[in-house]
This record gives C-alpha cells, sequence and structure tokens, in this order.
C-alpha cells in the first residue's frame, strides 16, 4: 500500500467489535502511519465518553460529531484510522472516506460479533442493556442495514477467523 514521496489515509471500516481499533494499530505501526479512532477523536475533543454522548444527547448528535471529526481528518496524512462502527453509514460518509483514502471492510457474523461483545470491556450504548436473543436480533438486523454502506470498501476481509498478521499481510 505504501509507495515513496506517496501520503495516504487508510480506513477501517466495520461494525463494532470486528477488531478495527486493534487491527489498525498494528496495521500503522507496520506502516511507519499513525494511528486514530473516530471515537477517541470525538471523545478527546469533547470531553466525554461515546456513551456520554449517547445518553446525553442521543444519537443524532453522536452522528452529527462524527461529521465534524472527518473535516479534521481531511488534514492528516499517513495515518491509519479505525472508524465508529455506523460512521460510514450515515451522511454521505462512505463517499467522503472513499473520497479522502483507501477503505478496508473488516466483515465479521453477528455471533462473532456477540461473542467479542461478552468479553469486551468497553461499553457498546447501542447494544447496552439487552439479553442474549436481543443482541442476536439486533446485531444481524443492524449488519444488514449497514452492509450495502461497508460494502462500498475498497478491500473486503473477513476478521473473525484470521489472526492480526494474517489480516495486515492481507491487507
Amino acid at each position: 500500500i505504501r509507495k515513496i514521496g506517496c501520503t495516504m489515509k487508510i480506513f477501517l471500516v466495520g461494525y463494532m467489535l470486528c477488531g478495527k481499533s486493534t487491527i489498525g494499530r498494528k496495521l500503522a505501526k507496520k506502516l511507519g502511519y499513525d494511528f486514530s479512532d473516530t471515537d477517541k477523536m470525538i471523545e478527546n475533543k469533547y470531553h466525554l465518553s461515546v456513551e456520554k454522548i449517547f445518553e446525553q444527547y442521543g444519537e443524532q448528535t453522536f452522528r452529527i460529531l462524527e461529521k465534524e471529526i472527518l473535516k479534521e481528518i481531511k488534514s492528516l496524512d499517513n495515518i491509519v484510522i479505525a472508524t465508529g462502527g455506523g460512521l460510514p453509514c450515515f451522511g454521505n460518509n462512505m463517499n467522503a472516506l472513499k473520497q479522502m483514502g483507501r477503505t478496508i471492510y473488516l466483515k465479521m457474523s453477528p455471533k462473532s460479533i456477540i461473542a467479542r461483545h461478552k468479553i469486551s470491556k468497553r461499553p457498546r450504548p447501542l447494544l447496552k442493556g439487552k439479553d442474549d436473543e436481543q443482541l442476536l436480533d439486533f446485531v444481524t438486523k443492524s449488519l444488514e442495514e449497514r452492509e450495502f454502506f461497508y460494502q462500498q470498501a475498497d478491500i473486503t476481509i473477513r476478521s473473525e477467523s484470521i489472526d492480526i498478521a494474517e489480516i495486515i499481510a492481507k491487507i
């Protein structure tokens, strides 16, 4: 992916818990790029966790903040960015990502996403308070709705059964 004299942005897209941040950090290190995560950028800029933004202001406000962060990303180069799971699916954001750099969809099944959710230390506002059946229904339905956007990525890689080094080699 990296060429001498070129500057590049690589965006990792996909549903929450599919490994965007973990893979992104390791990919950035391998390429000698910086790494950032749009959720962390929002938290740092607004001094509130994603969970608190959802609780206090709602999802619509959060999506507006994501759009604002995209404007800031335009000036960055040689960076791998893990996007929030919903970022590519709202407000023409996927087109904006594709215009700024390469997009890579890390694809996972609903059952794999839920398995990761159960061991995750980080709260996921959209999954909060749901039992196993509700989780499966919610993740399956929302993943189906988002798939149209994720599939517009330049590259799609299944990220559930392959080790991180193998995923990075494919990228």
